[in-house]
């Protein structure tokens, strides 16, 4: 183990860590985790480093648990696997189909750990699915006492503070998750005006099994993304249907128009860190005034700024830091261009959706503070007291987390 610097994938969070250790097992890393606690060190996880925040940042040990990666072990019964912690969600994809399985719903980035992926909230989109968090059915996580503490549906308080705990509760080293019979999935992305999606709106989350749209703002916007060609106040409209798993097993179709096996579809992000995100999430009950809101916003207080603005979907669950506890919810997300002073466009986007008791992606820009988090999230206060039982002497906390969570 040695000093280490560490950036994120967004060039925004760098840092020097005392230590970095990347384990070759489960057993060393909870070794590991167990010598730091016992010399009183702070620890974080570095998943893979997608997130925008300083949710890695520590002065102390530094985990890589990249190399604990795979499928552990399938229920097919009951539909469901233990899966190493640092698996990306892209390399559970194949063993999952092979065994029948797919997940539920995913975003449009798999390079995520799934640890980090459910540790923030990440989800995908549709009314019918939430995110990656609520499929999760136990955690195997070292606390700050050193002891591993397996969580199920048997302790419910302690899954339900787990499913979205932001490394706060100690390193997760398995995952338990709930996955559903493989399916393939049927793309239909289209550009449509945004009129249109207005007058579509109801009809489109019903129709489809996820429904997502960008805005643009200006004819320039859709290029912070590369969507291709889209005209100002159009929509690049994402569209997927489920077709079953037993239809020809091949890729089919071409650019915005594919059918394949859903794990394959789903990714359409880009690789290359070009902007920097911030994601809200509204009661799905007020997601045209979010959009209204936004819409006014960026075009009359802050017309030079070209992001898109993408509107996504999901079901209520019952993580208590989760951005959709308790409600089903609509993601408004903007982003800056790297390069830029995009600090007061965010600000004022925070302002904006304030009125609207909006959660952030806990790995996207946001600007809470800890009245705002015990006011938006009702379960907080039980939150905070597993969160002590797990960590009494706070060695998961960091600067950032201290502010909001010490």
């Amino acid at each position: 183990m040695s000093k280490f610097e560490w950036t994120n994938w967004g060039g925004n969070q760098t840092f020097t860590a005392e230590k970095f250790f990347r384990p070759a097992s489960e057993e060393e890393a909870i070794a590991v985790i167990r010598e730091a606690v016992s010399q009183g060190r702070s620890v974080r996880v570095a998943g893979g480093g997608h997130s925008f925040t300083p949710v890695v940042r520590t002065d102390g040990l530094l985990l890589d648990l990249g190399a604990l990666s795979g499928v552990i072990a399938i229920d097919k019964v009951n539909q469901r696997a233990q899966v190493a912690a640092g698996s990306t969600i892209a390399a559970l994809g194949e063993p999952l189909w092979s065994a029948g399985l797919s997940i539920e719903n995913q975003g449009d980035i798999d390079v995520q750990s799934i640890a980090g992926a459910i540790a923030t909230g990440t989800k995908g989109s549709g009314t019918a699915f939430g995110s990656l968090s609520s499929r999760v059915t136990s955690l195997r996580i070292v606390n700050g006492l050193g002891e591993v503490v397996d969580i199920d549906g048997d302790t419910a308080d302690y899954l339900r503070a787990g499913q979205v705990a932001l490394g706060l509760l100690g390193p997760v080293v398995r995952v338990g998750l709930q996955l559903v019979p493989a399916y393939r999935l049927k793309e239909e992305n289209i550009i449509l005006p945004m009129s249109e999606v207005l007058r579509q709106w109801d009809y489109l989350l019903g129709a489809y099994r996820h429904f997502s749209f960008w805005w643009m703002p200006t004819a320039h916007s859709a290029q912070m993304y590369k969507l291709g060609e889209v005209p100002a106040d159009h929509c690049f409209v994402k569209l997927l249907q489920e077709a079953p798993a037993d239809e020809a097993d091949i890729p089919q179709g071409g650019v915005n128009r594919r059918t394949d096996r859903a794990y394959r579809i789903y990714p359409d992000g880009t690789t290359d860190a070009e902007f920097h995100e911030l994601e809200y999430m509204v009661d799905a009950a007020d997601a045209r005034e979010a959009v209204e809101r936004m819409q006014y916003l960026m075009r009359t207080g802050f017309p030079e700024e070209i992001s898109p603005l993408q509107v996504r979907w999901q079901k209520a669950d019952s993580g208590y830091l989760s951005p959709q506890s308790g409600r089903d919810s609509t993601s408004i997300s903007v982003s800056g261009a790297i390069g830029r002073n995009y600090l007061p466009f965010l600000r004022a986007v925070d302002r904006a959706l304030r009125p609207l008791s909006a959660r952030p992606h806990w790995g996207k820009l946001h600007f809470l503070d800890r009245p705002r988090v015990s006011e938006l999230y009702p379960d907080y206060s039980r939150f905070m007291q597993i969160r002590r039982q797990m960590d009494p002497r706070d060695l998961f906390l960091n600067p950032h987390f201290a502010a909001l969570f010490a």
